[in-house]
C-alpha cells in the first residue's frame, strides 16, 4: 500500500486517517505536527508518524494529501518540492487540477471529495481522473465514483454538501416527533431508519426513477399522498435548490490566490 502524507490535519482529514487505519491497520501515514492538536491526538491513538515540516512529510510519502483552504495551500505549495513519482491529492473544493499543477509545479494532481463517513468506511468517495492504484487506495473509504469531467466534480461537491444538510433535515423531523411526545432516541431511530429504508430500496431498484418509487408508495397509501400534496403546494424543494445553486456558485468562483 502506498505511504500517505497529510500536509494539514483538519476535521475531514482526521476522518480520512481514522478510516484508512480502520480499513488497513498496517497503513503508513505521516502527518505534519506543528501546533495541531488533532495531529498529536492521532499520533497517540493510531500508529502514524508526526513530523515537524511539510517537506519532511513529502519526503516520506508516495501520496500527498492537502485539505486546507486556498490561502494556506498557496503557502504550503511554496514550501514543498514533490518528486515526479508522487501523487498530490487535494480535498480543497473548487480548485481544479490544472490550478493544482501550476501551484505545486507538479504533473500528477488529483481531486478528492469525502464525507465524515470516511471514518467508518461508508463515505461517498469522489475522484477526478486517476490511476488504478489511487482509486484502489481511496475506495477503502467507501463507494467510489470517478468523474473525469471537473464540471461534474464541482456538481458532486454540492451533492456532498447536501450530505451535511441531511443531518439537519433529519433532526427537524426527529424534533417534531419528540414534540408530539415520542422519546428522542426512538424518534431518531425511526427517522434515520426511514432514510436508510429509502436509500436501500432505491439502490435495489436502480432502473426505476426515484420519483416513480415515491409515487408508487404515495398512490398505495393515502396518508403519504396527503402529506406529499402539502409539500408540493409549499414548494418544499425550492430552498434546497437555492442552497445548492449558492454553493455551486461559490465553488465555481474558488481559485488559489496569485
Amino acid at each position: 500500500m502506498k505511504r500517505m502524507g497529510i500536509l494539514d490535519v483538519d476535521d475531514l482529514t482526521e476522518k480520512l486517517v481514522r478510516g484508512m487505519f480502520l480499513a488497513v491497520p498496517e497503513a503508513q501515514i505521516f502527518l505534519v505536527s506543528g501546533n495541531n492538536e488533532r495531529a498529536r491526538r492521532l499520533e497517540r491513538e493510531l500508529p502514524c508518524w508526526t513530523l515537524d515540516h511539510y517537506q519532511d512529510v513529502v519526503d516520506e510519502a508516495d501520496v500527498i494529501i492537502t485539505g486546507v483552504d486556498c490561502h494556506a495551500m498557496n503557502e504550503i505549495a511554496n514550501q514543498v518540492q514533490l518528486r515526479s513519482s508522487q501523487t498530490l491529492v487535494s480535498l480543497v473544493p473548487g480548485v481544479h487540477s490544472q490550478s493544482l499543477r501550476d501551484l505545486f509545479r507538479h504533473a500528477d494532481c488529483v481531486r478528492l471529495m469525502l464525507t465524515f463517513a470516511a471514518e467508518i468506511n461508508q463515505s461517498n468517495v469522489i475522484l477526478t481522473a486517476s490511476d488504478k492504484e489511487i482509486q484502489d487506495l481511496f475506495s477503502r473509504l467507501g463507494q467510489l465514483t470517478v468523474l473525469p469531467d471537473e464540471s461534474d466534480f464541482d456538481l458532486a461537491t454540492v451533492s456532498l454538501c447536501m450530505n451535511g444538510w441531511f443531518y439537519f433535515f433529519a433532526e427537524g423531523l426527529q424534533c417534531w416527533l419528540a414534540e408530539q411526545g415520542m422519546a428522542d432516541e426512538v424518534a431518531r431511530r425511526l427517522v434515520l431508519g426511514g432514510l436508510k429504508d429509502c436509500a436501500e430500496y432505491a439502490s435495489h431498484n436502480t432502473a426505476i426513477a426515484l420519483g416513480d418509487l415515491g409515487n408508487g408508495m404515495a398512490s398505495s397509501e393515502h396518508l403519504t399522498l396527503q402529506g406529499l400534496e402539502v409539500l408540493a403546494k409549499m414548494q418544499a424543494l425550492n430552498p434546497w435548490r437555492v442552497a445548492s445553486e449558492t454553493v455551486l456558485s461559490t465553488v465555481r468562483k474558488t481559485h488559489p490566490p496569485d
